[in-house]
């Protein structure tokens, strides 16, 4: 059976957030639960995170920044990726994709960028996901 997914990226968070890097202890965690090795997880975090709170709601969505487009986060729970839907969701080969790790750990070094938009942002970016899926 395996590990619940949120409670592994929330023992990621500590781990990162307590030692203030990325060391030996958290290249071994990704090998072991992402088969595409931590350069995959390193690449998006230099490609950026950001942390977008939409007002006047405050809500809160994660971006991560891929090769040609953005990727829509909930941290520990959902990425709107392919590989999320095709490997997380319904092949269930690993718990989570690259974009959630990346996002966990630049949020723990505090390695992100914070913007503020409107809620009418959020609707658009909910619209245009919605044709994807």
């Amino acid at each position: 059976m395996m590990d619940n997914p949120k409670d592994l990226l929330i023992q990621l968070f500590i781990k990162v957030q307590e030692k203030k890097e990325i060391d030996e202890q958290v290249l071994n965690f990704i090998n072991k639960y992402f088969s595409g090795g931590p350069e995959k997880v390193l690449d998006v975090i230099k490609r950026g995170i950001i942390k977008r709170i939409y007002l006047p709601s405050e809500r809160i969505a994660w971006i991560a920044i891929g090769d040609n487009s953005e990727h829509l986060l909930y941290p520990k729970l959902f990425c709107s990726c392919q590989d999320f839907y095709k490997n997380v969701v319904i092949n269930r080969i690993r718990p989570f994709c690259k974009h959630l790790i990346a996002q966990v750990i630049a949020e723990a070094l505090g390695q992100y960028k914070t913007e503020n938009l409107s809620d009418e942002d959020f609707k658009e970016i909910i619209k245009e996901l919605s044709l994807y899926f």
